[in-house]
C-alpha cells in the first residue's frame, strides 16, 4: 500500500490497513477525507479478494470491473457486456452480505432495483440480466450505499457460489 499511496502519511496506512476506512462513522468519513488512497486502496483490496475467492475462475478477465467505483461507461464497454453474468457476483461483493436497502430507498433507489442493495442479484441469466440495465445507472448510489455500510472486517463467505437459475435442475 505504500506503494501505491506514496504521499500519504504512515498513520494513513496504518489505519487502512486496521480496517478504519470503512462505514460511516464520523471517524472513517474524516480518515476518507484525509487520507483518500489508502482508503481507496483498502475497498479495492477488499472486493477484489472476495470477486477472486468466490468469481468464476473463468471469468478473471472481469476482475478489472469488480471495484467499488465502477463506472455507467465502464458497464457499457465490450468487457461490461462479456462481463455482465458476473453481475451477481460483484452484487455479492459490494454488499458483503449486508442488506443496504433502507440506505437505497432513502437515497431514491426504484424499487424493482432494491436487490442490488441486498447484494442479491438473483440471476446469472443473460437475459434476465439485462432487464436489470435500467438499475444501472443507480450504480453509484448503491454502491456508496454499500461502502457506507461497511464492518472492519469482511462478511463474505468463501464458499459462496452464485445460484444461476440454470443450476435450479441440480
Amino acid at each position: 500500500m505504500a506503494k501505491l499511496c506514496p504521499k500519504e502519511k504512515a498513520f494513513c496506512l496504518t489505519k487502512a490497513l486496521q480496517g478504519q476506512c470503512y462505514g460511516n462513522s464520523i471517524k472513517a468519513e474524516t480518515l476518507k477525507r484525509t487520507c483518500p488512497c489508502a482508503c481507496d486502496v483498502a475497498h479495492f483490496d477488499r472486493i477484489q479478494s472476495c470477486c477472486k475467492t468466490v468469481g468464476r475462475r473463468e471469468m478473471e478477465f472481469c476482475l478489472p470491473l469488480c471495484r467499488y467505483n465502477t463506472t455507467l461507461d465502464e458497464l457499457n464497454t465490450s468487457l461490461g457486456y462479456k462481463c455482465v453474468s458476473q453481475l451477481t457476483t460483484w452484487a455479492y461483493c459490494a454488499a458483503d452480505v449486508r442488506d443496504n436497502t433502507a440506505c437505497c430507498t432513502q437515497k431514491g433507489i426504484a424499487p424493482d432495483c432494491l436487490s442490488f442493495c441486498k447484494g442479491d442479484v438473483p440471476t446469472c441469466d443473460l437475459q434476465s440480466l439485462f432487464t436489470y440495465q435500467p438499475c444501472l445507472r443507480y450504480i453509484e448510489t448503491i454502491t456508496h450505499c454499500h461502502m457506507e455500510n461497511l464492518l472492519s472486517a469482511p462478511r463474505w463467505d468463501p464458499d459462496w457460489a452464485a445460484r444461476c437459475d440454470w443450476d435450479e435442475s441440480d
